[in-house]
């Protein structure tokens, strides 16, 4: 009963371990009820069958409280990727502006090469929390990863290949955050 108290401190809200404990008086109550017969007596069973049925009661109770707990860390983890998602979504627009700022600059610029290291850093930041770019120029046009801007006749590209990319897609993971705006050959 001294490991069940511990883990209740554990618990993060009020009504949560509010609802724990009345599901564990309920289970107690249900098991005082079954020990007594119908006059109020309590039952004569043998204490190993007693001892049995208490424990399945406790097995049963131990895994629930444990289904419980990873409930609770696997939305905590989820809440965590909503949020870095959500930041990341926010940050894709200044990784845009630092490609369009270099996109023809000399690169043996001092102040080019700190604007080329900024950008690098925060790129590295990105990738770490595990977002990817889409690749999309020469590639084959896929509707889950890109948006589909343009179409043009094209003789030099095959036929629904990606012609010019118009915005980077990103994805956090293995979900896509902002699909790739492509022009498409017909």
């Amino acid at each position: 009963m001294a490991e069940e108290k511990k883990n209740m401190d554990n618990l993060e809200t009020d009504s949560e371990a509010e609802n724990l404990e009345e599901e564990i008086q309920d289970q107690i109550e249900e098991i005082e009820a079954e020990a007594v017969d119908e006059d109020g007596n309590p039952e004569e069973k043998s204490s190993s069958d007693q001892v049995n049925e208490y424990l399945d009661k406790y097995q049963r109770l131990l895994a629930d409280f444990n289904n419980y707990k990873r409930r609770e860390e696997k939305s905590k983890a989820d809440f965590k990727s909503f949020a870095t998602s959500s930041l990341i979504e926010k940050l894709l627009p200044v990784l845009d502006n630092f490609d369009r700022a270099l996109k023809d600059c000399n690169e043996e610029d001092s102040f080019v090469k700190g604007i080329i290291m900024t950008r690098n850093e925060l790129w590295k930041v990105l990738e770490n929390e595990g977002l990817s770019e889409i690749p999309s120029d020469n590639e084959e046009f896929n509707p889950n990863l890109h948006q589909a801007f343009m179409t043009e006749e094209s003789d030099e590209v095959e036929e629904n290949h990606i012609i010019e990319t118009f915005q980077k897609g990103y994805k956090l993971k293995d979900k896509v955050i902002r699909p790739s705006m492509v022009k498409v050959s017909k």
